[in-house]
């Protein structure tokens, strides 16, 4: 089978899976609308996230449990997208997160600095659910936005 076809065959077009990686950043992981996560995030997902235990999580509510410690620690956390390429079932997405620790931060107690952390998604859709997420952030960086690691 030719992979181009065998990768494209999941039931949904590029414009929907684009629409799916923005419903994601922006209204759950950007607002922290986790009753909507079951929408767009299979039951299944695996995301790959430089904090993560042992690099990657699997499962919904263990995915949940790490975005959601990353709204607790930055309750104003806003995500912007800068660009976004769709081929297929994959959506690459170059993304910011722009907020203030303010709140308990993975069990380290709030900074009150403010961070601005560059990041990609690689998101992988089948039938208008997230799949996988390959996220590639600057963690060093935002250590050192909140002074944890010395500039």
């Amino acid at each position: 089978m030719d992979f181009v076809k065998a990768k494209g065959q999941t039931g949904m077009g590029v414009a929907e899976n684009k629409a799916v990686a923005a419903r994601f950043l922006n209204e759950i992981v950007g607002k922290g609308d986790w009753d909507a996560a079951g929408e767009v995030m299979a039951q299944d997902i695996t995301v790959y996230h430089p904090s993560a235990p042992g690099g990657s999580l699997h499962g919904l509510q263990p995915v949940k449990q790490l975005f959601m410690g990353f709204r607790t620690g930055f309750p104003d956390l806003t995500i912007i997208t800068e660009d976004v390429i769709a081929e297929n079932d994959q959506v690459a997405v170059r993304w910011r997160g722009v907020g203030t620790n303010t709140g308990e931060f993975f069990g380290a107690p709030p900074t009150g600095k403010a961070i601005d952390v560059g990041a990609m998604s690689m998101f992988t859709i089948h039938d208008g659910k997230i799949v996988e997420d390959r996220i590639c952030e600057d963690t060093l960086g935002m250590l050192k936005q909140l002074g944890v690691i010395p500039q």
